[in-house]
Protein backbone atom coordinates (compact mmCIF):
# COMPACT_ATOMS: atom_id res chain seq x y z
CA UNK A 1 0.00 0.00 0.00
CA UNK A 2 1.60 3.12 -1.41
CA UNK A 3 0.35 6.20 1.24
CA UNK A 4 1.73 9.73 1.47
CA UNK A 5 -0.29 11.79 4.38
CA UNK A 6 0.39 14.65 6.53
CA UNK A 7 -1.56 16.17 9.11
CA UNK A 8 0.36 19.76 9.93
CA UNK A 9 -0.30 22.20 13.04
CA UNK A 10 -2.52 24.17 10.81
CA UNK A 11 -4.79 21.74 9.64
CA UNK A 12 -4.89 19.15 7.02
CA UNK A 13 -2.64 19.69 3.80
CA UNK A 14 -3.53 17.99 0.25
CA UNK A 15 -3.38 13.99 0.85
CA UNK A 16 -3.18 11.36 -1.81
CA UNK A 17 -2.72 7.32 -1.42
CA UNK A 18 -4.32 3.94 -1.93
CA UNK A 19 -6.44 2.50 0.69
CA UNK A 20 -7.29 -1.39 -0.26
CA UNK A 21 -7.30 0.07 -3.75
CA UNK A 22 -9.74 3.00 -3.58
CA UNK A 23 -8.53 6.43 -3.16
CA UNK A 24 -8.80 7.73 0.60
CA UNK A 25 -8.64 11.17 0.54
CA UNK A 26 -9.28 13.44 -1.80
CA UNK A 27 -8.31 17.16 -1.51
CA UNK A 28 -12.93 17.41 -0.70
CA UNK A 29 -12.22 14.45 1.96
CA UNK A 30 -9.14 16.51 3.52
CA UNK A 31 -11.24 19.50 4.13
CA UNK A 32 -14.40 17.85 5.72
CA UNK A 33 -12.51 15.36 7.96
CA UNK A 34 -10.32 18.74 9.25
CA UNK A 35 -13.68 20.44 10.11
CA UNK A 36 -14.81 17.87 12.05
CA UNK A 37 -14.63 18.15 15.91
CA UNK A 38 -14.04 14.46 16.79
CA UNK A 39 -11.22 12.03 16.09
CA UNK A 40 -10.73 10.52 13.05
CA UNK A 41 -7.75 7.94 11.99
CA UNK A 42 -6.98 5.36 9.70
CA UNK A 43 -4.80 2.71 9.97
CA UNK A 44 -3.64 0.29 7.06
CA UNK A 45 -3.39 -3.61 7.34
CA UNK A 46 0.02 -3.57 9.04
CA UNK A 47 -1.25 -1.85 11.62
CA UNK A 48 0.53 1.24 10.88
CA UNK A 49 -1.13 4.60 11.33
CA UNK A 50 -1.28 6.18 8.30
CA UNK A 51 -3.37 9.22 8.64
CA UNK A 52 -4.84 11.26 11.40
CA UNK A 53 -7.02 14.96 11.70
CA UNK A 54 -6.04 17.63 14.00
CA UNK A 55 -9.16 16.80 16.68
CA UNK A 56 -7.36 13.73 16.89
CA UNK A 57 -4.60 14.54 17.81
CA UNK A 58 -5.62 17.11 20.79
CA UNK A 59 -7.92 14.52 21.87
CA UNK A 60 -4.68 11.96 22.39
CA UNK A 61 -2.31 14.67 23.03
CA UNK A 62 0.02 13.56 20.48
CA UNK A 63 2.30 15.01 17.66
CA UNK A 64 1.63 14.26 14.32
CA UNK A 65 5.42 12.46 14.26
CA UNK A 66 4.72 10.38 17.11
CA UNK A 67 1.35 9.43 15.80
CA UNK A 68 1.83 9.11 11.75
CA UNK A 69 4.15 5.82 10.58
CA UNK A 70 3.49 4.75 14.28
CA UNK A 71 2.33 1.30 15.18
CA UNK A 72 -1.41 1.47 16.63
CA UNK A 73 -0.57 -1.54 18.84
CA UNK A 74 1.74 1.31 20.85
CA UNK A 75 -1.78 3.06 21.86
CA UNK A 76 -3.99 -0.32 22.51
CA UNK A 77 -4.15 -1.95 25.94
CA UNK A 78 -1.77 -4.82 27.15
CA UNK A 79 -2.39 -7.83 25.06
CA UNK A 80 -4.50 -6.60 22.71
CA UNK A 81 -2.92 -7.26 18.72
CA UNK A 82 -4.18 -4.81 15.85
CA UNK A 83 -3.65 -7.92 13.60
CA UNK A 84 -5.50 -10.38 15.73
CA UNK A 85 -8.57 -7.75 15.77
CA UNK A 86 -9.27 -7.67 11.84
CA UNK A 87 -10.12 -11.22 11.43
CA UNK A 88 -13.18 -11.25 13.59
CA UNK A 89 -15.01 -7.96 11.65
CA UNK A 90 -15.85 -6.58 15.15
CA UNK A 91 -14.84 -2.87 16.25
CA UNK A 92 -13.14 -2.81 19.74
CA UNK A 93 -13.13 0.06 22.03
CA UNK A 94 -11.72 1.21 24.99
CA UNK A 95 -11.08 4.17 27.80
CA UNK A 96 -8.50 5.47 29.42
CA UNK A 97 -7.86 8.60 31.68
CA UNK A 98 -6.88 11.78 28.91
CA UNK A 99 -4.06 13.63 29.45
CA UNK A 100 -6.51 16.54 30.36
CA UNK A 101 -8.18 14.68 33.26
CA UNK A 102 -11.57 13.30 31.57
CA UNK A 103 -12.21 10.27 29.69
CA UNK A 104 -10.67 9.15 26.46
CA UNK A 105 -12.53 6.63 24.14
CA UNK A 106 -10.85 5.03 21.51
CA UNK A 107 -12.85 2.72 19.39
CA UNK A 108 -11.39 0.37 16.08
CA UNK A 109 -13.49 0.00 13.06
CA UNK A 110 -11.99 -2.72 10.57
CA UNK A 111 -12.63 -1.84 6.96
CA UNK A 112 -12.53 -3.37 3.59
CA UNK A 113 -14.39 -5.46 0.97
CA UNK A 114 -14.92 -9.53 1.55
CA UNK A 115 -13.16 -11.78 2.52
CA UNK A 116 -9.77 -9.74 3.94
CA UNK A 117 -10.58 -6.67 5.79
CA UNK A 118 -7.44 -5.43 5.36
CA UNK A 119 -7.37 -2.17 7.79
CA UNK A 120 -9.60 0.46 10.17
CA UNK A 121 -10.80 3.42 10.81
CA UNK A 122 -9.92 5.01 14.49
CA UNK A 123 -12.66 6.74 16.35
CA UNK A 124 -11.30 8.97 19.25
CA UNK A 125 -13.53 10.79 21.88
CA UNK A 126 -13.35 12.78 24.47
CA UNK A 127 -16.75 12.63 27.00
CA UNK A 128 -18.80 12.87 23.61
CA UNK A 129 -21.40 10.29 22.55
CA UNK A 130 -19.51 7.88 20.09
CA UNK A 131 -23.01 7.51 17.93
CA UNK A 132 -22.49 11.07 17.65
CA UNK A 133 -19.03 10.60 15.75
CA UNK A 134 -20.25 8.09 13.87
CA UNK A 135 -23.45 9.88 12.48
CA UNK A 136 -21.27 12.91 11.51
CA UNK A 137 -18.35 10.25 9.74
CA UNK A 138 -21.80 9.37 7.97
CA UNK A 139 -22.67 12.98 7.45
CA UNK A 140 -19.05 13.64 6.28
CA UNK A 141 -19.12 10.80 3.80
CA UNK A 142 -22.30 11.68 2.01
CA UNK A 143 -21.19 15.59 1.85
CA UNK A 144 -17.75 14.06 -0.02
CA UNK A 145 -20.36 12.41 -2.51
CA UNK A 146 -21.48 15.81 -3.15
CA UNK A 147 -18.79 17.58 -3.45
CA UNK A 148 -17.07 14.60 -6.03
CA UNK A 149 -20.18 14.81 -8.34
CA UNK A 150 -20.30 18.58 -8.64
CA UNK A 151 -16.43 18.69 -8.99
CA UNK A 152 -17.31 15.93 -12.14
CA UNK A 153 -19.87 18.07 -13.40
CA UNK A 154 -18.04 21.02 -13.32
CA UNK A 155 -14.74 19.18 -14.98
CA UNK A 156 -17.44 19.07 -18.26
CA UNK A 157 -17.67 21.14 -21.52
CA UNK A 158 -19.81 24.18 -20.96
CA UNK A 159 -22.95 22.62 -21.99
CA UNK A 160 -24.87 19.54 -21.34
CA UNK A 161 -28.80 17.77 -21.69
CA UNK A 162 -28.63 17.27 -18.10
CA UNK A 163 -28.43 21.19 -17.31
CA UNK A 164 -31.64 21.63 -19.37
CA UNK A 165 -33.56 19.39 -17.02
CA UNK A 166 -35.72 21.08 -14.03
CA UNK A 167 -34.12 20.01 -10.76
CA UNK A 168 -30.04 19.83 -11.04
CA UNK A 169 -27.58 17.46 -10.08
CA UNK A 170 -27.11 19.11 -6.83
CA UNK A 171 -30.97 19.34 -5.85
CA UNK A 172 -30.89 15.29 -7.00
CA UNK A 173 -28.02 14.13 -4.61
CA UNK A 174 -29.48 16.43 -1.64
CA UNK A 175 -32.99 14.78 -2.21
CA UNK A 176 -31.25 11.12 -2.59
CA UNK A 177 -30.84 11.41 1.05
CA UNK A 178 -33.62 10.56 3.65
CA UNK A 179 -35.13 13.66 5.47
CA UNK A 180 -34.65 11.80 8.90
CA UNK A 181 -33.47 9.12 11.31
CA UNK A 182 -37.12 8.96 12.11
CA UNK A 183 -38.31 7.66 8.71
CA UNK A 184 -35.49 4.74 8.65
CA UNK A 185 -38.12 2.26 9.29
CA UNK A 186 -39.60 3.16 5.84
CA UNK A 187 -37.50 1.04 3.60
CA UNK A 188 -36.48 2.18 0.06
CA UNK A 189 -34.94 4.78 -1.63
CA UNK A 190 -36.81 5.22 -4.99
CA UNK A 191 -37.90 8.72 -6.35
CA UNK A 192 -41.41 8.34 -4.85
CA UNK A 193 -40.66 7.34 -2.05
CA UNK A 194 -38.03 10.33 -1.42
CA UNK A 195 -40.73 12.23 -2.55
CA UNK A 196 -43.35 11.93 -0.34
CA UNK A 197 -40.37 11.22 2.62
CA UNK A 198 -39.67 14.57 1.82
CA UNK A 199 -43.27 15.51 2.39
CA UNK A 200 -43.64 14.31 5.85
CA UNK A 201 -40.50 15.38 6.78
CA UNK A 202 -42.03 19.14 6.43
CA UNK A 203 -45.20 18.35 7.77
CA UNK A 204 -43.76 17.14 10.87
CA UNK A 205 -42.68 20.83 11.53
CA UNK A 206 -46.26 22.19 11.25
CA UNK A 207 -49.20 21.29 13.77
CA UNK A 208 -51.36 20.79 10.78
CA UNK A 209 -53.67 17.76 10.20
CA UNK A 210 -52.24 14.96 7.54
CA UNK A 211 -54.56 12.85 5.93
CA UNK A 212 -52.44 9.85 4.69
CA UNK A 213 -53.78 7.48 1.01
CA UNK A 214 -52.70 4.49 0.22
CA UNK A 215 -53.59 1.12 -0.73
CA UNK A 216 -53.22 -1.53 2.15
CA UNK A 217 -50.11 -2.88 3.54
CA UNK A 218 -48.02 0.15 2.05
CA UNK A 219 -46.90 1.57 5.37
CA UNK A 220 -49.72 4.57 6.46
CA UNK A 221 -49.04 3.57 9.84
CA UNK A 222 -44.86 4.10 9.67
CA UNK A 223 -45.03 7.12 7.87
CA UNK A 224 -47.50 8.52 10.60
CA UNK A 225 -45.21 7.37 13.18
CA UNK A 226 -42.04 9.13 11.72
CA UNK A 227 -44.53 12.20 11.46
CA UNK A 228 -44.83 12.28 15.35
CA UNK A 229 -41.01 11.22 15.93
CA UNK A 230 -39.95 14.24 14.03
CA UNK A 231 -42.32 16.72 15.06
CA UNK A 232 -41.97 18.29 18.71
CA UNK A 233 -43.95 15.94 20.25
CA UNK A 234 -42.41 13.42 19.99
CA UNK A 235 -42.16 12.91 23.62
CA UNK A 236 -45.54 12.88 24.23
CA UNK A 237 -47.94 10.12 23.29
CA UNK A 238 -48.84 8.60 20.19
CA UNK A 239 -51.92 7.00 20.09
CA UNK A 240 -53.29 4.71 17.30
CA UNK A 241 -57.44 3.56 16.62
CA UNK A 242 -58.42 1.65 14.41
CA UNK A 243 -61.68 2.49 13.05
CA UNK A 244 -62.68 0.08 11.14
CA UNK A 245 -61.71 -2.35 14.29
CA UNK A 246 -64.35 -1.20 16.94
CA UNK A 247 -67.49 -1.56 16.50
CA UNK A 248 -70.09 1.36 16.24
CA UNK A 249 -71.46 1.62 19.27
CA UNK A 250 -68.10 1.44 21.37
CA UNK A 251 -66.57 3.80 18.53
CA UNK A 252 -67.73 6.83 20.56
CA UNK A 253 -66.88 5.98 24.46
CA UNK A 254 -63.75 4.82 23.01
CA UNK A 255 -62.48 7.84 21.51
CA UNK A 256 -63.83 10.25 24.07
CA UNK A 257 -64.39 8.22 26.83
CA UNK A 258 -67.58 7.49 29.31
CA UNK A 259 -68.52 8.21 32.43
CA UNK A 260 -69.46 6.06 35.19
CA UNK A 261 -72.87 4.57 34.70
CA UNK A 262 -73.17 6.12 31.29
CA UNK A 263 -74.58 2.44 30.04
CA UNK A 264 -74.93 -0.68 30.90
CA UNK A 265 -71.36 -2.10 31.84
CA UNK A 266 -69.57 1.24 32.41
CA UNK A 267 -69.11 0.11 35.91
CA UNK A 268 -66.34 3.00 35.99
CA UNK A 269 -64.82 6.53 34.27
CA UNK A 270 -62.85 5.33 31.36
CA UNK A 271 -60.35 8.06 29.58
CA UNK A 272 -61.09 7.88 26.12
CA UNK A 273 -57.79 7.78 23.12
CA UNK A 274 -58.03 11.40 22.89
CA UNK A 275 -57.12 12.50 26.24
CA UNK A 276 -54.78 9.91 25.91
CA UNK A 277 -52.98 11.45 23.29
CA UNK A 278 -53.13 15.22 24.94
CA UNK A 279 -50.51 17.23 23.63
CA UNK A 280 -49.46 14.54 21.65
CA UNK A 281 -50.54 12.54 18.48
CA UNK A 282 -53.54 10.62 17.56
CA UNK A 283 -53.42 8.23 14.22
CA UNK A 284 -56.97 7.32 12.88
CA UNK A 285 -56.25 4.27 11.11
CA UNK A 286 -58.94 3.48 8.45
CA UNK A 287 -61.03 7.12 9.07
CA UNK A 288 -63.20 6.39 5.83
CA UNK A 289 -65.19 3.87 8.22
CA UNK A 290 -65.91 6.12 10.57
CA UNK A 291 -69.88 6.12 10.42
CA UNK A 292 -71.63 9.69 9.94
CA UNK A 293 -72.51 10.34 13.33
CA UNK A 294 -68.92 10.02 14.82
CA UNK A 295 -67.52 12.24 11.55
CA UNK A 296 -69.76 15.04 13.34
CA UNK A 297 -68.37 14.72 16.43
CA UNK A 298 -64.63 14.68 15.49
CA UNK A 299 -65.39 17.64 13.12
CA UNK A 300 -65.93 19.20 16.66
CA UNK A 301 -63.02 18.14 18.25
CA UNK A 302 -60.73 19.41 14.67
CA UNK A 303 -62.26 22.48 14.93
CA UNK A 304 -63.08 23.36 19.01
CA UNK A 305 -60.43 21.10 20.19
CA UNK A 306 -63.16 20.15 23.05
CA UNK A 307 -65.75 17.19 23.51
CA UNK A 308 -67.98 15.87 26.55
CA UNK A 309 -67.37 12.02 27.64
CA UNK A 310 -70.26 9.87 26.92
CA UNK A 311 -72.96 10.01 29.48
CA UNK A 312 -70.66 13.49 30.72
CA UNK A 313 -71.87 17.03 31.30
CA UNK A 314 -68.33 18.46 31.82
CA UNK A 315 -66.49 20.03 28.44
CA UNK A 316 -62.76 18.55 28.05
CA UNK A 317 -60.30 20.21 26.10
CA UNK A 318 -57.53 18.67 24.42
CA UNK A 319 -54.44 19.63 22.32
CA UNK A 320 -53.96 16.78 19.63
CA UNK A 321 -52.57 16.36 16.73
CA UNK A 322 -54.19 14.45 14.09
CA UNK A 323 -52.99 12.14 11.41
CA UNK A 324 -55.44 10.12 9.12
CA UNK A 325 -55.33 6.81 7.22
CA UNK A 326 -57.38 5.33 4.03
CA UNK A 327 -57.26 3.32 1.53
CA UNK A 328 -59.91 3.99 0.08
CA UNK A 329 -61.11 7.44 -2.50
CA UNK A 330 -61.69 9.86 -0.06
CA UNK A 331 -62.89 12.01 -2.78
CA UNK A 332 -65.46 9.32 -4.52
CA UNK A 333 -67.02 9.00 -1.14
CA UNK A 334 -67.67 12.70 -0.42
CA UNK A 335 -69.01 12.85 -3.89
CA UNK A 336 -71.30 9.72 -2.88
CA UNK A 337 -72.51 11.36 0.23
CA UNK A 338 -70.47 8.53 2.29
CA UNK A 339 -68.13 11.08 4.02
CA UNK A 340 -68.81 14.72 5.61
CA UNK A 341 -67.06 17.27 2.35
CA UNK A 342 -66.56 19.53 5.79
CA UNK A 343 -64.31 16.77 7.54
CA UNK A 344 -62.69 15.71 4.44
CA UNK A 345 -61.45 19.39 4.17
CA UNK A 346 -60.28 19.49 7.64
CA UNK A 347 -58.07 16.28 7.01
CA UNK A 348 -56.42 16.92 4.12
CA UNK A 349 -54.61 19.94 4.91
CA UNK A 350 -51.51 17.90 3.75
CA UNK A 351 -51.88 15.14 2.02
CA UNK A 352 -49.55 12.30 1.35
CA UNK A 353 -50.39 9.45 -1.14
CA UNK A 354 -47.92 6.15 -0.27
CA UNK A 355 -47.66 4.41 -3.77
CA UNK A 356 -48.11 0.96 -4.22
CA UNK A 357 -44.99 -1.81 -3.62
CA UNK A 358 -45.85 -2.42 -7.73
CA UNK A 359 -45.07 1.51 -8.53
CA UNK A 360 -41.72 1.23 -6.90
CA UNK A 361 -40.60 -2.44 -7.97
CA UNK A 362 -36.70 -0.69 -7.95
CA UNK A 363 -37.05 -1.29 -3.70
CA UNK A 364 -38.57 -4.88 -3.64
CA UNK A 365 -34.61 -5.75 -3.49
CA UNK A 366 -33.93 -3.45 -0.29
CA UNK A 367 -36.70 -4.55 1.15
CA UNK A 368 -36.82 -8.58 0.92
CA UNK A 369 -32.73 -7.91 1.83
CA UNK A 370 -34.41 -6.18 5.02
CA UNK A 371 -36.76 -9.55 5.71
CA UNK A 372 -33.86 -11.65 5.50
CA UNK A 373 -31.93 -10.20 8.04
CA UNK A 374 -34.93 -9.27 9.91
CA UNK A 375 -35.94 -12.89 10.38
CA UNK A 376 -32.60 -14.29 10.13
CA UNK A 377 -32.49 -12.54 13.48
CA UNK A 378 -35.44 -13.34 14.87
CA UNK A 379 -35.28 -17.71 13.89
CA UNK A 380 -31.86 -17.80 14.98
CA UNK A 381 -31.04 -18.73 11.67
CA UNK A 382 -27.45 -18.44 10.04
CA UNK A 383 -27.38 -15.07 7.10
CA UNK A 384 -29.38 -16.23 4.11
CA UNK A 385 -29.05 -15.06 0.43
CA UNK A 386 -31.80 -15.02 -1.83
CA UNK A 387 -30.57 -16.68 -5.67
CA UNK A 388 -31.10 -13.83 -8.33
CA UNK A 389 -33.73 -15.93 -10.37
CA UNK A 390 -35.41 -15.88 -7.48
CA UNK A 391 -35.24 -12.30 -6.84
CA UNK A 392 -36.64 -11.65 -10.44
CA UNK A 393 -40.08 -13.60 -9.49
CA UNK A 394 -40.31 -11.18 -6.93
CA UNK A 395 -39.41 -8.59 -8.58
CA UNK A 396 -41.97 -9.49 -11.45
CA UNK A 397 -44.83 -10.08 -9.42
CA UNK A 398 -47.59 -7.56 -8.72
CA UNK A 399 -48.20 -7.18 -4.86
CA UNK A 400 -51.48 -6.88 -4.54
CA UNK A 401 -50.96 -6.90 -0.89
CA UNK A 402 -48.16 -4.56 -1.33
CA UNK A 403 -44.92 -4.71 1.49
CA UNK A 404 -47.39 -6.67 3.91
CA UNK A 405 -47.70 -9.25 1.99
CA UNK A 406 -43.97 -9.51 0.77
CA UNK A 407 -42.92 -9.27 4.85
CA UNK A 408 -45.23 -12.45 5.24
CA UNK A 409 -43.88 -14.27 2.04
CA UNK A 410 -40.31 -13.39 3.67
CA UNK A 411 -41.24 -15.01 6.63
CA UNK A 412 -42.42 -17.76 5.09
CA UNK A 413 -39.41 -18.97 2.83
CA UNK A 414 -37.34 -17.90 5.98
CA UNK A 415 -38.41 -20.00 8.46
CA UNK A 416 -39.12 -23.07 5.95
CA UNK A 417 -35.83 -22.88 3.85
CA UNK A 418 -33.23 -25.39 5.01
CA UNK A 419 -30.84 -23.94 2.34
CA UNK A 420 -28.20 -21.06 2.34
CA UNK A 421 -30.30 -19.36 -0.12
CA UNK A 422 -33.46 -19.01 -1.13
CA UNK A 423 -34.12 -20.79 -4.42
CA UNK A 424 -37.03 -20.39 -6.99
CA UNK A 425 -38.38 -23.57 -5.78
CA UNK A 426 -39.18 -21.61 -1.95
CA UNK A 427 -41.17 -19.20 -3.92
CA UNK A 428 -44.86 -19.77 -3.41
CA UNK A 429 -46.85 -20.32 -6.50
CA UNK A 430 -49.08 -17.18 -5.85
CA UNK A 431 -45.61 -15.25 -6.77
CA UNK A 432 -45.40 -16.13 -10.65
CA UNK A 433 -47.03 -13.67 -13.05
CA UNK A 434 -48.90 -16.08 -14.89
CA UNK A 435 -49.45 -13.49 -18.02
CA UNK A 436 -46.01 -12.77 -18.01
CA UNK A 437 -44.26 -16.21 -17.82
CA UNK A 438 -46.74 -17.71 -20.12
CA UNK A 439 -45.44 -18.19 -23.59
CA UNK A 440 -47.45 -18.44 -27.12
CA UNK A 441 -47.35 -22.20 -28.21
CA UNK A 442 -45.74 -20.69 -31.31
CA UNK A 443 -42.46 -19.96 -29.22
CA UNK A 444 -41.51 -23.24 -28.09
CA UNK A 445 -42.80 -22.37 -24.52
CA UNK A 446 -38.60 -21.32 -23.84
CA UNK A 447 -39.12 -20.00 -20.28
CA UNK A 448 -40.00 -23.49 -19.11
CA UNK A 449 -37.93 -25.18 -21.29
CA UNK A 450 -35.02 -23.74 -19.43
CA UNK A 451 -36.28 -23.74 -16.34
CA UNK A 452 -37.01 -27.73 -16.85
CA UNK A 453 -33.11 -27.36 -17.78
CA UNK A 454 -33.67 -27.32 -22.07
CA UNK A 455 -31.06 -25.40 -23.83
CA UNK A 456 -32.36 -23.79 -27.38
CA UNK A 457 -29.82 -22.23 -30.07
CA UNK A 458 -28.86 -18.51 -29.29
CA UNK A 459 -30.87 -18.00 -32.96
CA UNK A 460 -33.96 -19.17 -31.56
CA UNK A 461 -34.06 -17.00 -28.31
CA UNK A 462 -33.07 -14.41 -30.44
CA UNK A 463 -36.14 -15.11 -32.81
CA UNK A 464 -38.34 -15.10 -29.92
CA UNK A 465 -36.86 -12.12 -28.31
CA UNK A 466 -37.21 -9.87 -31.31
CA UNK A 467 -40.80 -10.95 -31.92
CA UNK A 468 -41.65 -10.13 -28.46
CA UNK A 469 -40.32 -6.80 -28.58
CA UNK A 470 -42.16 -5.66 -31.92
CA UNK A 471 -45.03 -6.83 -30.58
CA UNK A 472 -45.45 -4.98 -27.30
CA UNK A 473 -43.59 -1.79 -29.13
CA UNK A 474 -45.17 -1.94 -32.28
CA UNK A 475 -41.90 -0.25 -34.43
CA UNK A 476 -38.06 -0.98 -34.84
CA UNK A 477 -37.62 2.25 -33.17
CA UNK A 478 -39.40 1.64 -30.15
CA UNK A 479 -38.27 -1.61 -29.67
CA UNK A 480 -34.53 -1.28 -30.78
CA UNK A 481 -34.62 1.44 -27.55
CA UNK A 482 -36.27 -1.45 -25.54
CA UNK A 483 -33.43 -3.91 -26.28
CA UNK A 484 -30.27 -1.67 -26.49
CA UNK A 485 -29.90 -2.04 -30.43
CA UNK A 486 -30.31 0.50 -33.45
CA UNK A 487 -33.59 0.11 -35.24
CA UNK A 488 -31.84 -1.54 -38.84
CA UNK A 489 -30.47 -4.31 -36.16
CA UNK A 490 -34.24 -4.97 -34.86
CA UNK A 491 -35.59 -4.50 -39.41
CA UNK A 492 -32.30 -6.52 -40.24
CA UNK A 493 -33.47 -9.99 -37.60
CA UNK A 494 -37.07 -9.35 -38.38
CA UNK A 495 -36.27 -10.16 -41.49
CA UNK A 496 -33.77 -12.68 -41.48
CA UNK A 497 -36.16 -14.56 -39.05
CA UNK A 498 -39.54 -14.04 -41.49
CA UNK A 499 -41.09 -11.70 -38.62
CA UNK A 500 -43.75 -9.62 -39.59
CA UNK A 501 -43.76 -6.11 -37.60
Amino acid sequence: MQAHFYCGAGGIGTMTGDFNGINVLSEQWSLVLAALPYGIGIIDETGDIVYVNPACLDIMSQSVSRMIGQKIDNFLPCGVIFKELLPSRKSFSYSNSSPNGGMMTIEILPVGAEPEVRGAVLLARDDRDLKTVKEQLQWAMDKVKYLEQKLKEEKESGWNSGRMKSESLEQKIIRSIKPGKTFEKFIGMSQKVLDLLAVAAKAAKVQSTVLICGKSGTGKELVAEGIHQASSRAQEAFVRINCAAIPEALIESEMFGHEKGAFTGAVKRKIGKFEQAHQGTIFLDEIAEMEPSMQTKLLRVLQNGCFERVGGEETIRVDVRIIAATNREMEQMVKTGQFREDLYYRLNVIPIQLPSLNERKEDIPLLVDHFLKKFCHEFGKQSIGIKKAAMDVLVSYDWPGNVRELQNIMERMVALTDSSYIEMEDIPDCCYCKEKLEISADAGNIYGAIMQGELFSLAEYEKHIIKAALEKHGSYTAAGKALGITHKTVAAKAQKYGIDK
